[in-house]
């Protein structure tokens, strides 16, 4: 697919461009998977990443999952093949399984991104390249507020995680389709998109709508800026938990950790959850154990003339004992069972 960098939609591509460099999401030196769905979203992307490819250097291929949920994904997956062939691209496609059941979307989210994985480490590519935009990244960020999340979830959906790269995070949605109808690109409007049974659907329909409708497209942009912010913020208080935990850990014997509670309690909050969540580790349904914990050292009392144990998940305990607290795992036999 050639196109000129300039010409119509150049205010899009040069905005792409823009977060590109700002983000340092991906250089000469990679090769993009795209995942094109066939929405505006996605066509948008890969149309412009294709006229920003010779500035900088890139070699591009496009995935695509063919998730069964409509009447129209054969045709829609048909019609991006040969979108993606008249471009010029490698093309790699999958027709999900069955997916019926609850949590649809999240299941099927899941499989789209192992597929991608997949691809790209068949082909080598370095980046997977998605099209959310501006929109996506506030609506994550009020599902995660509705559903009580910390500062590094309220960050909501960041420009670049990983190997997982989105130029188009400033853009809003009506840009994208603005675009593939000024250079009339085809695309398909999923009817699941329109529907207010799913979370986030509603959202968008909902409450980001009538957001802008009362405060105007400048509501949205503000709501963005802040999930910025909470990312940068997240970022940084990461960084010095991590530096902290580093500092106060003492291992034990197995898999054990532990800290002196003093140093922990003249911490803020803030750094002990995020030091806590650490040591425990990535798992399900923590988030319980550790904020009893938490409310215990909140007290101010220690050191601890009797031992205090709480359940954290799957068989981890925190216990609290004279001036220590300890992150203790569930002993495995030889054979891996508990």
């Amino acid at each position: 697919m050639q196109r000129r960098l300039g010409g119509p939609g150049y205010g899009v591509v040069e905005r792409a461009k823009q977060t590109i460099e700002r983000y340092a999401m991906a250089g000469p030196d990679d090769s993009l998977l795209v995942a094109l769905s066939g929405g505006p979203d996605s066509t948008c992307l890969v149309d412009v990443l294709a006229r920003l490819g010779p500035h900088f250097g890139w070699q591009l291929a496009v995935a695509h999952v063919d998730h069964g949920l409509s009447p129209a994904s054969g045709e829609v997956a048909a019609r991006v093949a040969h979108f993606a062939a008249e471009g010029g691209f490698e093309v790699h496609m999958v027709r999900a399984p069955d997916l019926a059941g609850p949590n649809l979307q999240a299941r099927a989210r899941a499989f789209r991104y192992g597929f991608f994985e997949t691809i790209a480490n068949q082909i080598g590519a370095t980046k997977i390249v998605t099209g959310h935009t501006l929109d996506d990244r506030v609506e994550t960020t009020v599902a995660r507020l509705v559903h009580g999340a910390g500062t590094e979830g309220l960050a909501g959906l960041r420009p670049s995680e990983g190997s997982r790269i989105r130029p188009l995070i400033a853009l809003r949605r009506a840009q994208t389709r603005s675009y593939c109808e000024d250079l009339e690109l085809e695309f398909f409007d999923d009817p699941a998109n329109h529907d207010v049974r799913f979370e986030r659907v509603f959202i968008r329909s909902r409450i980001i709508q009538a957001i802008e409708e009362r405060w105007g497209d400048g509501a949205v942009r503000a709501m963005a800026t802040t999930s910025e912010r909470l990312s940068e913020d997240a970022g940084a208080l990461k960084l010095l938990a991590d530096r902290l935990y580093s500092h106060l850990v003492v291992r034990g014997p197995g898999e054990e950790q532990s800290f002196d509670l003093p140093a922990l309690l003249s911490m803020p909050k803030a750094l002990r959850r995020r030091i806590l969540e650490r040591a425990v580790g990535r798992v399900r349904d923590r988030s319980g154990g550790i904020d009893a914990v938490l409310e215990r050292l909140d007290g101010g009392e220690g050191p601890f003339t009797e031992e205090s144990s709480y359940a954290v998940a799957t068989g981890i305990e925190i216990r609290l004992k004279g001036d220590r607290l300890v992150v203790v795992r569930p002993q495995r036999s030889e054979d891996g069972a508990h």
